[in-house]
This record gives structure tokens, C-alpha cells and sequence, in this order.
């Protein structure tokens, strides 16, 4: 799947896809993160941002239930990630036992990223994450 947009330099670069609320779309999501990020040459990134990007990915299927649009810019060694969604609702942590199936996905986006939040958009919200290299972020 090409990207919707792409622009950028050697040192900072941005590409952009629209998903659809589809479960299939969360391992899609994974497989365009690894590829842009080899193109990058920052795959040493690759598997912290593709697990952020398939928590919050899962959380717009499961909870939004609304397309999406995912969107990687390369700033440096590092990588700033915004997953958009249609859904005014924002995410919120619960809590989650040991045995429990749901509720770990906003704690595991705070263990793989540098700094996340979630930004008001015109229609809905933007959750956004950064990754760096250890050590360069």
C-alpha cells in the first residue's frame, strides 16, 4: 500500500496512510511502519514504533470504531507517530490484574515511547507518540 503522502529530506521525512476499522488494518499498520522505517535506515526503531502503533491502532478498531490515518515523520534519529481517528472519546488507562484480557494497551505506549499524548482534532482526536534511539532522544 503506498502512502497517501510523503514528503521530506534525508533528515526529515513524512509519509502517511488511511486504514480502514478493520482488525486486519492493525497488522497492516505494523507491516508499513517496519517497511518506512528500513527506508529510513532506522530499523533499530522499527519494533518499539510497530507496537505503539498496534496499541493505538487496535484501540481506534475496538473503541472508535472509525477509519484511521496513520501518519510516521522522521525527525533526526528519532520518530514521531500520530494515529487519527473520527472518535471525540479519548483513551483512558484502566486498570488491569493479572489475569485480565484488556486494559494494558496505554501502559504498554507509555513503555515503548519517549512521551505520547492525545491532541483535540477538527473531527475527533490525533494520538501521537515519539520514539528515539536510546540515547538520542
Amino acid at each position: 500500500m503506498p502512502p497517501a503522502s510523503v514528503w521530506g529530506d534525508e533528515n526529515s521525512c513524512e509519509v502517511r496512510w488511511h486504514l480502514p476499522a478493520d482488525p486486519v488494518a492493525v497488522g497492516k499498520a505494523r507491516q508499513l511502519v517496519r517497511e518506512a522505517l528500513a527506508g529510513w535506515s532506522l530499523s533499530a526503531l522499527a519494533e518499539d514504533v510497530a507496537m505503539v502503533v498496534s496499541e493505538v491502532a487496535t484501540n481506534v478498531v475496538v473503541h472508535a470504531k472509525s477509519s484511521m490515518t496513520l501518519s510516521l515523520r522522521r525527525c533526526g534519529r528519532s520518530v514521531r507517530g500520530e494515529v487519527a481517528d473520527r472518535s471525540p472519546g479519548w483513551p483512558t488507562p484502566l486498570p488491569a490484574g493479572p489475569d485480565e484480557e484488556h486494559g494494558r494497551g496505554l501502559a504498554i505506549v507509555a513503555a515503548y515511547a519517549d512521551r505520547w499524548g492525545v491532541d483535540p482534532a477538527s473531527e475527533g482526536k490525533i494520538v501521537w507518540f515519539v520514539c528515539g534511539e536510546r540515547g538520542s532522544s
